[in-house]
């Protein structure tokens, strides 16, 4: 009877203690915060306002944990003022804006994720300035981006 009583007490602390290294993780490794699928689909962004004002960006997207093409997109307010194309040789977008308002308008960039399901924001904004040319091929414009899921849609 006691070894099986042993035996229980070790297995019940075999179970705790996986438990226990399965759900540590050191102070400095790196956590994944794209470990599970986001809801959003494919939000299929359509520019909403074109004008005779515009300007270019050729930006490099660099999330962490994502190496896959997406659909990067401008919007000043709520208004999708530019929809990247992406250059596969180049692993580049190139980004003509177009917004409704005039030069100074902040203009927000977002990236959709397809494989992941998620809308990544970029963490700052820059004005419009009608004539602007943002980044090169040699030195593209890349933009940080808040790891966090997006709540906009549009």
């Amino acid at each position: 009877m006691s070894q099986v009583r042993n035996y229980r007490l070790l297995a019940i602390s075999c179970w705790l203690l996986a438990l226990v290294l399965t759900g540590c993780k050191g102070k400095n490794d790196p956590v994944n915060p794209f470990d599970s699928q986001g809801n959003t689909e494919n939000p299929n962004w359509v520019i909403t306002v074109e004008n005779d004002m515009s300007s270019s960006i050729t930006a490099i997207v660099q999330i962490p944990f994502t190496n896959e093409a997406g659909v990067l997109a401008a919007f000043i307010g709520n208004d999708c003022c530019g929809i990247g194309e992406y250059d596969a040789d180049k692993d580049l977008y190139w980004l003509y804006i177009s917004p409704a308002s005039e030069s100074g308008s902040e203009v927000q960039l977002r990236f959709y994720f397809p494989r992941l399901k998620r809308i990544f924001d970029a963490t700052t904004t820059f004005p419009f300035k009608n004539g602007m040319k943002l980044g090169t091929v040699s030195k593209p414009y890349t933009p940080e981006w808040d790891v966090a899921e997006s709540e906009s849609v549009n």
